[in-house]
């Protein structure tokens, strides 16, 4: 009878018989002629759950070991012609009449003249489980997706999609794939979406935020949701997101009136600093009024219809460092039948006003280097003092509100704009002049 240190006559014969036993991969020899195994490691016994006496001189079909019987003449066929297989799927049979998956790799060596085959088995059977299990997931989350308007999609480390269901705005899977946000959408439209998904890449910690997105002409609101993707080594990997379109929600004239904190928190941290004035006072009641709408939002309509009754054709500049939000305000209130100058920097913002006059002049307090807080004190130093200035600031930064009070504003508009408090507000003092 042939053994695993038989086949090699070199020195190192029992070192490799000995590795070859003790292996976790399963090896089984068997004579190419008569089929009957010859030897078999101990993972090769474990296997089919039986003894090294009870498996040496049988052949796999006495053995019972192929569920399909003609497996062993394909694997037998292929290894003949080829002289060696590698990764060689089948599903093979222990002695409990348990089924399971292995990979097969196999070789004919020669042995005093006569023909044996060498295969090394690894059992896959978890392995394909977890696989179909995984696939099986992946469809039913398909076809979860494909029946809703959620947009899912992963990015690497770099930023670039990996993958992507329901792409939107008029974009495709292919436009996505492999690409990052600054080369679909450019780099400034795409500035504030990457700040976000870098912030979770730099922190691990998830944020949710409404966002306003341009690409192709295509305009829309979504509520994003950035969650840190992780490796099994728990290094951060990627991202993944989740983003609702909330558009038709966001610009509905029925919209309800987003609460406005930052402002409060600005005007009650300037009122506490500074002695009452009349102004002060003024502010004051403006609190009072912006805590009054907590209890229950009044309806915009009347603005809006205010708006186009009895301010057509007023002038209001809008000075906007966010290109998408920048065009998003324009649309809107062009739509309530104003005129609109658009103004992407704090420089801008004085020079059109001093050469336009406006009744309204709306102003971003977050542009780079405080340009919204210098152009507002140039403002308030050459124009009217009368031009009403409403501060536009993002809620995730309470401390802007402050800025905006000490630049004397009139007032704070919260950011994502929606239409109803756009309305609301530009009626409001429009009314007051």
């Amino acid at each position: 009878m042939h053994t695993l240190g038989s086949i090699d006559s070199s020195g190192q014969t029992d070192w490799l018989a000995m590795a070859t036993r003790t292996a976790h991969v399963a090896v089984g020899i068997s004579s190419l002629r008569s089929g009957a195994f010859v030897e078999a490691n101990e993972s090769f016994c474990r296997l089919l759950r039986r003894t090294h006496d009870d498996i040496i001189g049988r052949t796999a079909a006495e053995l019972g070991m192929w569920p399909d019987p003609q497996m062993q003449q394909r694997l037998v066929a292929i290894v003949q012609r080829q002289g060696s297989i590698t990764r060689f799927e089948a599903r093979y049979c222990n002695s409990a009449g348990e089924i399971g998956d292995v990979e097969i790799s196999a070789r004919i060596v020669a042995q005093r003249d006569e023909p044996f085959l060498i295969g090394f088995l690894t059992e896959v059977t978890d392995r394909r489980e977890l696989i179909e299990g995984l696939r099986a997931a992946q469809t039913r989350l398909g076809i979860v997706l494909r029946s809703s308007n959620m947009l899912v999609f992963r990015q690497d480390r770099d930023l670039r999609y990996t993958w992507v269901a329901n792409p939107a705005l008029g974009a495709t899977e292919r436009d996505l794939i492999g690409r990052t946000d600054d080369e679909i959408m450019g780099a400034e439209a795409a500035a504030p979406l990457v700040s976000i998904k870098r912030r979770v890449l730099e922190s691990g910690c998830p944020e949710r935020r409404d966002v306003w997105v341009a690409n192709k002409g295509h305009l829309g609101c979504f509520d994003l949701v950035v969650e840190p993707e992780r490796d099994a080594a728990g290094r951060l990997a990627g991202i993944i997101c989740a983003a609702q379109d909330v558009t038709q929600r966001m610009t509905a004239p029925g919209q309800a009136v987003r609460v406005p904190v930052n402002a409060i928190q600005g005007m009650a941290s300037l009122i506490g600093r500074e002695a009452l004035t009349l102004r002060q006072k003024a502010r004051l009641q403006r609190i009072d009024r912006e805590a009054a709408r907590l209890a229950g939002p009044p309806d915009p309509m009347p603005a809006l219809q205010q708006l186009r009754e009895r301010q057509a054709g007023a002038l209001i500049v809008v000075a906007e460092g966010n290109p998408v939000l920048r065009e998003l305000l324009q649309v809107l209130l062009e739509q309530a039948g104003l005129r609109v100058v658009a103004a992407s920097s704090g420089v801008e913002a004085f020079s059109f006003t001093m050469q336009c006059a406006p009744d309204l002049l709306l102003l971003d307090m977050e542009m780079p280097q405080s340009g919204g807080v210098a152009a507002a004190r140039a403002v308030r130093t050459m124009a009217r003092h009368d031009l009403p200035i409403v501060a536009m600031l993002s809620a995730s930064f309470p401390a802007s509100a402050g800025w905006a009070l000490d630049a004397d504003l009139d007032d704070v508009l919260d950011k994502p704009v929606t239409a109803a408090v756009l309305y609301e507000k530009v009626h409001a003092w429009l009314e007051s002049r």
